[in-house]
């Protein structure tokens, strides 16, 4: 199982000697890779106010790159709706032929932010028309990675004889995330990986960027391996309805929290902790597949049934955390949860 971790706040603040000196740590704990997320600056509030600020998510794994001989790279997820496609495939692509595409997977998504959008002068198109442009964007990536060469008349994006400039060797795969039935069809006929997220079930996504993502936490908060499983079940339809062979597309999770405790700590903290999350009650901690709990040999036996569960592959852990009974550690995480896995 692949296990990578969030530098999404080391990197937006650090030299190159602070992430040099991280990386080197992760290296030496054991971690698979490194990934990054595509926002601008998060927000819980209006303009102006609560806002968390992001590193440049290439440019910090191409950093990332020059730093490392072995670590993997992964964007969770490139936000295609700001520009044409090409540009952004481009990215992975150069990447991929610096380090190989085997280490790295190009994680790409429609965009959800409304306030980035208006922060650049950008309309965000309703769900439905995102998502169409979303899908022509992945049926351009398939023929670029795929033939090296894309030709696309579609609604919203245009190639013509466009080449894949440069051409590693290898591809980097692709990872699509998302939570509701037309995200998962879509990760289902084109992408390599699927990033799972709470079931739609509990929630939808609507109001400002805050209400979004409380809304996002809640559901993650309610979702349950069961609820996984019952998802990657879309993805697989969708895969064999495409002619795609069984396991073509392998499942990945952003893991919130990881909390070293004991049974006796779980059962008395358990609720505590829900409502500090989510402000919900939430299903057992250890049938949620965002959250890790227990010694380091129960956190790794977890995650091997969650693989037998729902395929899980690989997981990306948080840099940082709001709830002091789950620090964001993700170096213990490594160096006392990797060796058991392997």
């Amino acid at each position: 199982m692949k296990i990578f971790v969030e530098i999404g706040r080391t990197a937006v603040k650090a030299s190159r000697s602070a992430l040099r000196d991280r990386i080197s740590a992760l290296e030496d704990a054991g971690a698979t890779g490194v990934s990054v997320s595509d926002h601008m600056f998060t927000s819980n509030g209006g303009p102006g106010g609560g806002r968390r600020l992001q590193c440049d998510p290439l440019t910090t794994l191409a950093a990332v790159a020059g730093l490392s001989d072995r670590l993997e790279l992964l964007t969770i997820v490139m936000n295609t709706g700001w520009l044409h496609p090409a540009f952004i495939l481009r990215q992975f692509s150069q990447l991929a032929l610096l380090v190989g595409g085997e280490r790295v997977t190009a994680g790409i998504g429609a965009g959800w932010n409304a306030e980035e959008f208006a922060a650049i002068g950008l309309r965000m198109s309703p769900f439905a028309e995102r998502m169409e442009r979303f899908e022509e964007t992945l049926q351009i990536a398939r023929q670029l990675y795929g033939s090296r060469q894309a030709n696309f008349e579609g609604e919203y994006v245009v190639v013509r004889d466009l080449p894949l400039s440069p051409v590693p060797a290898t591809p980097p795969r692709l990872l699509v995330g998302g939570g509701s039935e037309r995200a998962l069809e879509l990760a289902g006929r084109y992408a390599d990986v699927v990033d799972l997220q709470g079931h739609p079930k509990y929630g939808h996504l609507v109001g400002s960027t805050a209400e979004k993502a409380a809304a996002d936490v809640r559901r993650r908060a309610l979702t349950t391996i069961a609820d996984l499983q019952e998802r990657m079940s879309v993805v697989g339809e969708a895969a064999k309805t495409a002619g795609r062979a069984p396991g073509s597309v392998q499942a990945s999770v952003q893991v919130s929290y990881v909390a070293y405790w004991s049974k006796y700590d779980r059962e008395r903290m358990e609720r505590a902790f829900y409502a500090d999350w989510a402000k919900v009650d939430g299903p057992p901690l250890t049938e949620n597949p965002f959250v890790l709990v227990g010694e380091p040999r129960e956190i790794a036996d977890a995650l091997v049934q969650r693989h037998e569960a729902f395929g899980l592959s690989q997981v990306s852990l948080s840099d940082r955390s709001d709830m002091a009974s789950a620090p964001a550690d993700p170096l213990r995480f490594c160096r006392e949860v990797i060796p058991l896995l392997n």
